[in-house]
């Protein structure tokens, strides 16, 4: 039997090599065997797909991941996406979508044209002649609500600008003065839509251009005021009588006056307003009564204006909107009371603007269509007689001042040539109303 004392350190030296090995070989089984983790439990982990998503308006997102299903549904909505696979994602998406515009584009004029008129013929389609490009037209074309094309109609007998054209009680339709060059026109003529002709007739007893007309309820066609031959603002009146082509002197109104208003009130007067007068804009209005050719002054609107809309609202009142005061364009609007004869200030127009038009639609409501403030405007806006407000609607395609504006049976608003910043336009569009309008 050996004595293992007398050898100590060939005993040690393995010992320790031992318990060496003893240590690791327990650290690796805590770590890799008792403390692993267990193929049944969950681990949640960030996968590219659960990162951030940019959407449009606003994202809701819930993102759950689950170890280690293989199968994915997919379901999709126009708004809302959710997902269902080894990553889950649930999204929803408003989106702002583009307003719905009132306003489209139509067939173009063959002739790009400002300071032009348009009328309704009996068959519904719109005639519109005249007007300026760089010189002064001739020419006249047609506009088919039903193809929305335009066709070229034979020429006037005279190029004129800032002329009158007055559909007659017999469907013709008479063309009276203008601008022809630096020529004041007196001279008249008649387009008869059923032969495609224009014949003369009998001349107005004095020139003017940029006078008002209308057809009274007696038939006969009333001009007002207007520049002279000589350039002169007056304050004369005339009667055409279609059934003896004859102009005839009735009265002269109380104050000269161009780009003036004129408006058949329902019991047959005729109510006059503004306009202006060497370099003032006026606020004088006058009535016509065409039973004694007779002129009497009415209140004063409270604001002066030119180049301003009047409107007779389905109450008989008469809406005034815009203009310019010799200053600066206005937004001022008032109303004219026929049963009292007095002026009231109500809601103001969102825009200031002069040289717009003013639309009566079938629900009652007027469209304010373009006209300037600094520069031409595309905008327009409505206004709603029941409860006295203006309401910013679509943008027209283009910015137009001295264009026309025409109701047509189907409800829509047909507009017409114009100027925006030296440039003539040729286009046209059609205004139809929305439903919330």
């Amino acid at each position: 039997m050996t004595d293992i004392s007398v050898f100590p350190n060939s005993i040690s030296i393995p010992v320790v090599q031992m318990l060496t090995i003893l240590a690791v070989t327990v650290s690796l089984v805590l770590k890799f065997v008792i403390l692993a983790p267990k193929k049944s439990e969950s681990t949640t982990i960030a996968t590219k797909s659960s990162l951030p998503v940019t959407t449009t308006i606003l994202t809701t997102r819930t993102t759950t991941t689950t170890v280690p299903p293989k199968s994915t549904t997919i379901t999709t909505t126009s708004v809302t996406t959710t997902t269902t696979s080894t990553t889950t994602i649930t999204t929803t998406t408003t989106r702002q979508s583009g307003k719905p515009s009132e306003w489209s584009k139509t067939g173009n004029l063959n002739h790009q044209r400002r300071s032009h008129a348009a009328c309704i013929l009996p068959n519904e389609k719109v005639l519109v002649t005249g007007g300026f490009d760089h010189g002064v037209l001739y020419n006249g074309e047609l506009y088919d609500p039903s193809t929305e094309n335009w066709t070229i109609i034979s020429s006037m007998k005279h190029a004129r600008g800032e002329h009158t054209a007055s559909v007659l009680t017999n469907g013709k339709v008479l063309v009276a003065g203008g601008l022809s060059g630096h020529e004041f026109l007196s001279s008249a003529e008649l387009y008869n839509s059923s032969t495609n002709t224009w014949t003369t007739t009998s001349s107005m007893n004095i020139a003017r251009a940029e006078h008002v007309t209308s057809v009274l309820t007696n038939g006969k066609v009333l001009v007002t005021g207007g520049a002279d031959a000589n350039g002169q603002w007056t304050n004369s009146a005339e009667l055409y009588d279609p059934s003896t082509e004859i102009w005839s002197n009735t009265g002269s109104m109380n104050s000269a006056r161009g780009a003036h208003t004129l408006s058949i009130l329902t019991n047959g007067t005729v109510l006059v307003t503004g306009g202006h007068i060497s370099i003032y804009a006026l606020n004088s209005a006058e009535l016509y009564d065409p039973s004694t050719e007779t002129w009497t002054t009415t209140s004063n609107m409270i604001f002066g204006r030119e180049k301003h809309t009047a409107s007779v609202l389905r109450n008989g009142k008469v809406l005034i909107t815009g203009g310019f005061n010799g200053i600066s364009a206005l937004d001022d609007v008032e109303l004219y009371d026929p049963s009292t004869g007095i002026w009231t200030v109500v809601d103001s127009m969102n825009t200031p603007r002069f040289g717009h038009t003013a639309s009566i639609l079938p629900n009652g409501k007027v469209l304010v269509a373009g006209g300037a403030y600094h520069n031409a405007l595309d905008s327009t806006e409505l206004y709603d007689p029941s409860t006295d407000i203006w309401t910013t609607i679509g943008s027209m395609n283009d910015a137009r001042i001295e264009h026309t504006a025409s109701v047509l049976k189907n409800g829509k608003v047909l507009v017409t040539g114009g100027e925006y910043v030296s440039v003539i336009l040729k286009s046209a569009e059609l205004y139809q109303p929305l439903q919330t309008n």
